[in-house]
């Protein structure tokens, strides 16, 4: 075939059919924001402010403190592709497609302007895509009329103003309900910005601090692994292949906490079950969290393991990086590392649960539950040499003792296995078992020291036996109330 067997044509894209198209990408809220704060960032801003108006008249300002743009680079970074993806980018460079600030504001919002302030000359430049559309062609309208800007004012020396209005993707409430709407919307957005940029805020060395005000608030770094608590298992850092870096996290068991409010803001907002895995950073900046690629199921007893993987810039399409940076696909070449690490990974803890589980079923603490083995089998039954438990059989007197034997056997026989396992699969924070009440725990702690006592047990090693025993050891103060003894004795 030669040349002129082929005839070409230019089919440029209708601007009203792709601009809603586009709409469309996948953007949350919440990724959306965490979008444009990549662009604050690699502009070198050292504070970025978010004011999100909770009114029906519903904007959103972001505004920096960093390098600014001129009249002309701001016109071409509105430009849809402004940069190559392919271009090769500085380390710390936080954007990907070209594409960014634009699809990211036009997820959220019908109208998008930014204004910039570059050695003291500003500039501003507006998309509208009502205007687009109507006219049928990529009209960008450039801006002088600055004082009629929502938020400029807050743009005082050099730096960035992104301004979010007609923000029509917002809905699911109306009249009255709005205002507590936007107050989640708003709430749920700082927890989502204080994680995605936890490195930042911390000031992690090699990183320049940045601050964040979220309407007024200054979010404070949200670290998913609670490096800082003493009971925070750290495993080696480790080089996995050029580019990539890995190190692994246990966090502290419910027991080291001081609160349930403590421990659940270390679950995150799905809790810890859904939170485990790998969490990735391109750049220190958290791209996606709570997964293990296909690589591990999600347990109980790997719930408290959290990796962290950083990448760099250089990666993306080994990463295969998307454009809202909220997704990617694990390379093999780290895939059949992480497989081979697997089972050192999630070790520690299973550790913390099954020696939690051993203490509280040793049968030096007198668990109220005993483990038997029977060949391959392990069969969970009441055990009979609880104190309490053999206290009440011996009040009982042998008349009764059979029956009492039948209910214990009615209880063990009964024992809803699958319910439980499967709840602990799928929901470990929601299961939960009714508290004993102050009367039965005084005198659940009298049976179990006078049972001790009578076996000849001195009455220190009585108090150490109990002291490792559920449910005194978690209440010690109330338990020696309930004894009558003086903690100061003890």
């Amino acid at each position: 075939m030669s040349e002129s067997d082929f005839t070409s044509d230019v089919l440029d894209p209708e601007p009203g059919i792709l601009i809603e198209s586009l709409r469309d990408i996948g953007y949350s809220f919440n990724s959306a924001l965490a979008d444009i704060i990549d662009n604050s960032i690699s502009a070198n801003a050292s504070h970025i402010d978010v004011l999100a108006i909770p009114a029906d008249d519903f904007h959103v300002s972001i505004i920096d403190n960093g390098a600014g743009m001129s009249a002309s680079e701001l016109r071409k970074a509105m430009r849809l592709g402004s940069t190559s993806p392919r271009a090769e980018r500085a380390p710390k460079d936080l954007g990907r497609f070209g594409l960014g600030m634009k699809t990211a504001s036009f997820s959220q919002c019908r109208r998008l302007t930014v204004a910039s302030r570059c050695e003291g000359s500003l500039s501003a430049f507006t998309w509208d895509l009502d205007v687009v559309i109507n006219d049928n062609s990529w009209k960008i309208i450039e801006r002088h009329d600055f004082e009629s800007i929502r938020g400029l004012e807050y743009l005082t020396g050099d730096g960035t103003l992104v301004l979010w209005e007609k923000v029509d993707r917002l809905s699911g409430a109306s009249g009255s309900a709005k205002v507590s709407y936007y107050a989640r919307v708003i709430s749920e957005a700082q927890s989502h910005l204080a994680l995605v940029f936890h490195r930042f805020l911390a000031g992690e060395p090699g990183l320049s601090r940045i601050d964040i005000s979220f309407n007024g608030r200054e979010l404070d770094p949200i670290d998913p692994f609670n490096s800082r608590h003493k009971a925070t298992q750290v495993q080696p850092f480790e080089v996995i292949c050029p580019g990539v870096t890995m190190q692994a996290f246990t966090l502290p068991h419910r027991s080291h906490y001081t609160s349930q409010q403590e421990y659940d803001y270390y679950g995150l907002r799905d809790g810890y079950l859904k939170n485990q895995g790998v969490y990735l950073y391109r750049a220190k900046r958290l791209i996606l969290y709570g997964t293990w690629f296909g690589v591990a199921k999600k347990t109980a007893l790997t719930q408290l393991t959290r990796v962290k993987i950083d990448i760099g810039v250089d990666q993306d399409e080994l990463w295969k990086i998307d454009v809202k940076k909220v997704s990617a696909q694990m390379p093999e070449v780290v895939r059949n590392r992480i497989k081979t690490l697997i089972a050192s990974i999630g070790a520690p803890s299973k550790k913390t649960y099954r020696r939690r589980a051993i203490r509280l079923t040793s049968p030096e603490a007198y668990p109220a539950w005993a483990v038997e083995q029977s060949g391959e089998k392990r069969i969970y039954c009441i055990n009979r040499e609880n104190p309490v438990i053999s206290a009440l059989r011996a009040d009982v007197g042998e008349e009764n003792a059979k029956a009492l034997e039948s209910v214990f056997s009615l209880i063990e026989s009964t024992f809803p296995t699958e319910s439980l396992f499967y709840d602990l699969e799928n929901n470990t924070e929601s299961v939960s078992f009714e508290p004993i009440d102050n009367e039965s725990f005084s005198v659940a702690a009298k049976a179990f020291f006078s049972q001790l006592k009578q076996r000849g047990i001195p009455e220190e090693d009585v108090l150490g036996i109990m002291r490792a025993a559920e449910p005194f050891a978690s209440s010690w103060s109330k338990t020696l109330g309930a004894l009558g003894i003086d903690e100061t004795e003890e």
